[in-house]
């Protein structure tokens, strides 16, 4: 008899394999251990010892690096559905902090604990590895529109990247999702003054661009914005055809589609 998982991590995993049983139910073993976290409390601080990875079951959190003088950057945005410290496996301490940016909850995993995931389950470590590959791929777009785009165009092309992300997540679909950010927090993302911020978020809405109801946004516009920024989505092809065959032929139910993309 099939289960039914409810797991946002199975639901983005499903978008490009259909999951067995058995590989949801070891997904299911990393999100056994439920932790709730308060928005603006930190899940991993610099230079703590990294034990292993954490699944973000629910809520957002993000990457920040901090000056001298105060100020922070927000290098990645962790969405619902994704797993944190997979950047970290090789090196035993944390070089950037983690903080939510939501309420949620987190599952902590130990690295111990992934042997049996390149053992008994290739296929899903190499689905697991593939997802790393496509965010670092969009963590590289975003650096080159920092450095190559005006001020609207790097903010263009962060909202687009944050719609793609969501959607690949199953909890943004369409044009219309949630940003949890305030305008400074933005401005930490993006490079930018929260003046700047303001100012450009207002003239998006006074062109009809964008439509603004706190914390949601709706772009109007999406085609114009990405022939504008020559966004590229990194989520929308991945090559699975070098994944090695799942082990065990029962597939559950949460799959989204029969053959891989």
């Amino acid at each position: 008899m099939k289960q039914d998982y409810q797991s946002c991590l199975i639901s983005r995993l499903s978008r490009f394999v259909t999951l067995t049983d058995a590989e949801c139910a070891f997904i299911a073993d990393l999100e056994k251990d439920e932790q709730k976290r308060k928005k603006g409390r930190p899940v991993v601080s610099v230079g703590e010892a990294t034990d292993g990875i954490m699944v973000l079951k629910s809520g957002w959190a993000v990457v920040k690096a901090d000056s001298s003088d105060g100020r922070s950057q927000i290098l990645r945005v962790y969405l619902p559905g994704e797993v944190m410290g997979l950047a970290e496996l090789g090196t035993s301490h944390a070089h950037h902090r983690i903080v939510m940016q939501t309420d949620g909850m987190v599952c902590p995993f130990p690295r111990k604990g992934l042997a049996p995931l390149f053992i008994d389950f290739p296929r899903l470590a190499a689905l697991l590895t593939s997802v790393g590959s496509l965010d670092q791929i969009a963590l590289r777009h975003h650096a080159g529109v920092l450095g190559s785009l005006d001020a609207a165009g790097k903010l263009k092309s962060w909202l687009l990247q944050l719609r793609s992300r969501l959607e690949v997540a199953n909890v943004g679909l369409g044009n219309r999702f949630q940003v949890p950010f305030s305008q400074v927090e933005i401005g930490q993302a993006v490079g930018l003054t929260s003046i700047y911020v303001n100012k450009l978020l207002r003239r998006f809405v006074e062109n009809g661009e964008m439509e603004i109801d706190r914390p949601y946004v709706r772009l109007l516009k999406r085609d114009e914005w990405e022939k504008e920024c020559e966004y590229v989505d990194a989520f929308v092809n991945m090559d699975t055809s070098w994944f090695p065959p799942a082990i065990g032929a029962e597939t559950t139910g949460t799959a989204q589609m029969a053959e891989p993309v």
